[in-house]
Parts: C-alpha cells; structure tokens; sequence
C-alpha cells in the first residue's frame, strides 16, 4: 500500500510538482549563487597564489585596497631597495618582477592587463604553457627601442606612433584561453584595448596571475615611464618570509605581504558580496517556505472531511501532525534533489556564457542547500499542520 503522505502528493500531481520546482528553482539559485561568488573570488586569488614569488610589495598608501591597485606608485630606486634586501646580513633577494598594471576592457568585461619583461612571464604564470603562439616581444626590442628613443629626445617632446610601437613589438599582447573564449580572440586577431590596436601573439593556459600581459615598456609607455605598480620578489633558498618583511620594514614608503595572504586580503574587500548574495539565498528560501506553505494549507482546507473522518476514527494529533510534516518533507526533499540537479547545467552554462567566470560547486554546499531545504519544509508545515489539528469533526462532517 502507497504510504497516506504519498497518496495525497499523488492525487494533486500538478500542484505538488509546481511546489516542488519552486523549491528546486530557490535550491539551484543557493548553489549556483554561492558557487559563483565564491568560486570566482577563490579562482583570483588561486591565480595570484601560482606565481613563483614569495612576497608582493607595493606602496604603503594602497595597503587597504591592492586587489584594485593600477599606475605606476613605485619607481626604479625602489626596486633598486627591494633588489638589495638583507637578512642578517646576507642578500636575501633571489629576483625581482616589476609589474605595470592597466585597466581595460576586453571582451565581456574589465581586465587587469599587466605589463611586464617577457622573461618574468613563465614567473608570473606559474610556469603555465602556450597553447598557440608565443611570447610578446621576445627580444625585449620594444624596451630597448624607447631607452633608445628616450635618450635621443633628452628633455624634448618625445613622440612615437603606433606604427613604431608596433614594428618593435610593443603592440603585442598574450591573453588565457578564458579571455580568447570569452573575446572570441585567437592568435593574430587585433584587440582595441588601452587607446591603440593590440596583436594577440599567444594564447596560454588559464590559471596564471593575469588574463592579458603586455610588454611592461609598453605598460609604462601608456602610462609613467619608469614608474610600476609592484613588485613580484622571489626570495632565496632558506630566507624566510617575515624576515624579509621586517627587512623591508624601515622603508616607509613600502610595504609588503606574502603571497599567502593576499587570498585573505582580497577576502576582506570582497567579503560584503558574500553578504548580498547570501541574503538573495535566504529570500530565494523564503519564498520556497511560502510555496510550501500556500501549498499544504490549500491541501488541508480541501481535505477537511478525510481529516475529520480519519480523527473520528482514532487517529490522534501526532498521526495528523506527521502526515502533513511528512508532505511538507516530501515536497521539500523533491525540491532539494531537482534543484541540485540543476546547478550543474545551470554552472555550466554561465561558464559557458560569460567564460571568465568561475561557478565551484561544493559539497559544502550541496549540504547546506539540502539541510536548507529540508528546514524549510518543517517550517512551513508549522501552520498547515496546527489547522489541520484544529478542524472541527461534527462540523467538517456536516459541511456541505
């Protein structure tokens, strides 16, 4: 015999079902959400920990807000210091990566674009490989040619056309797969970024510090000569971190964390995020709960007279109580499955979509979602389940 709960689901399919999906539309919204948020802030800061370098500096004024740091704060003598820092005693400074950082928009949205040597590349990629063409400027020529030019100019006006740049690869540029899928870019194409006309010379692997990188000569060209934004330091074998830090402590005008901690740090600024869409999640299952509810006490003011006939014969509160609980858990338990079920496509398409997002589906929080759910079907059976303990059985037994 099919269980009483289960029956009763059964005979108003149609309403049961749409019930259901509203759930499984508030679960799915819980864990795509979380897993966007989350996964695309967790997949920064990833990015950033694959570089080879111990510590990140950078001017002491940015301290609070570094996620969101462009220009040029830092200037040749101080990367001359960071170069010459010693712990006790002894050279402590294995290499250093100057980075001049841009922002620009390519494709769907606004990119980082760091300028650096193309020999600190692979350090700042982690080592990540080309899946098509090459290195921007692999000679360095577009360095040399503006040293060159620069010096020629003196004090005068110096102006160089884009032909020029160009001819001397500092038009170049060297994007991720995410940015090519998501730009429509490949090897060859031109992208209008930062005023001028770049050629895409190189496609790589995803999961290094940045989506786009240009010659940093270019970088400072565009922006302040001779100027950076930071420093990438790579300290030598047996140095430790917070030595070097401490190190670096007496120049004020700098400061520095490990690159460790800039999760924590991008954590701190983009925390507040966390809070609109958790608080979209707990409206999104307020809703469901409503759902529910709206659902069950339709169910019990049609089905007075079962319930009056089912009390005349014994069946006691508890009975009465479990049997709309145990609807309510159904529905939810339904909801919860589909819902989960749906976040996966439903991740796979805004990746899909926008390629530069980042949706991680955990099972963290596919446990949140079904206790979630679940929760919320015993909440919402509270009223429907008081009302139907309430009914009158002369009365309900009368009515017409």
């Amino acid at each position: 015999m099919v269980p009483l709960p289960l029956a009763n689901l059964w005979h108003h399919k149609l309403r049961s079902s749409l019930t259901a999906l509203g759930v499984a539309i508030g679960i799915c919204m819980l864990v795509t959400l979380s897993g966007l948020s989350r996964g695309s802030v967790d997949e920064i800061a990833d990015r950033w920990e694959a570089v080879d370098a111990d510590l990140l500096v950078f001017p002491a004024n940015a301290s609070d807000n570094i996620a969101a740091l462009s220009g040029g704060g830092l200037g040749e003598k101080d990367a001359q210091l960071v170069r010459q820092l010693a712990v006790a005693g002894h050279p402590a400074v294995e290499y250093v990566a100057p980075v001049y950082i841009h922002r620009g928009k390519i494709g769907s949205g606004a990119n980082n674009i760091f300028g650096c040597a193309p020999q600190d590349l692979p350090r700042l990629t982690g080592g990540r490989r080309f899946l098509e063409g090459r290195v921007f400027d692999p000679d360095n020529n577009c360095e040399c040619y503006l040293q060159h030019r620069i010096g020629q100019a003196g004090q005068g006006v110096l102006e160089i056309s884009d032909e020029e740049l160009a001819g001397n690869g500092g038009l170049e540029m060297v994007i991720d797969r995410r940015l090519a899928r998501d730009a429509r870019l490949k090897t060859g194409d031109k992208v209008h970024v930062l005023g001028r006309d770049f050629t895409v010379v190189g496609v790589m692997q995803e999961g290094g510090l940045a989506r786009a990188f240009i010659p940093r000569a270019t970088a400072q060209w565009l922006g302040e000569l001779d100027r950076y934004t930071m420093f990438f330091v790579k300290l030598k074998d047996g140095v430790a971190s917070q030595a070097a830090l401490e190190a670096l402590r007496p120049r004020r005008n700098l400061t520095g964390i490990t690159i460790d901690q800039y999760r924590g740090m991008l954590m701190d600024m983009l925390g507040v995020m966390y809070i609109y869409t958790d608080t979209a999640n707990a409206i999104t299952l307020a809703v469901a709960c409503l759902f529910i509810l709206v659902s069950l006490y339709t169910m019990v003011i049609q089905r007075q007279r079962e319930i009056a006939i089912l009390k005349s014969m014994g069946a006691r509160r508890r009975f009465i109580l479990g049997g709309v609980l145990s609807e309510s858990l159904i529905i939810a338990a339904l909801g919860a499955a589909a819902g989960i079920g749906l976040s996966f496509p439903a991740a796979m398409g805004i990746e899909a979509f926008r390629p530069v997002l980042t949706v991680r589906i955990t099972w963290g929080w596919i446990g949140v979602a079904a206790v979630s759910a679940l929760a919320v079907g015993g909440l919402a059976a509270i009223y429907p389940a008081w009302k139907a303990m309430k009914i009158d059985v002369v009365e309900a037994l009368t009515l017409e």
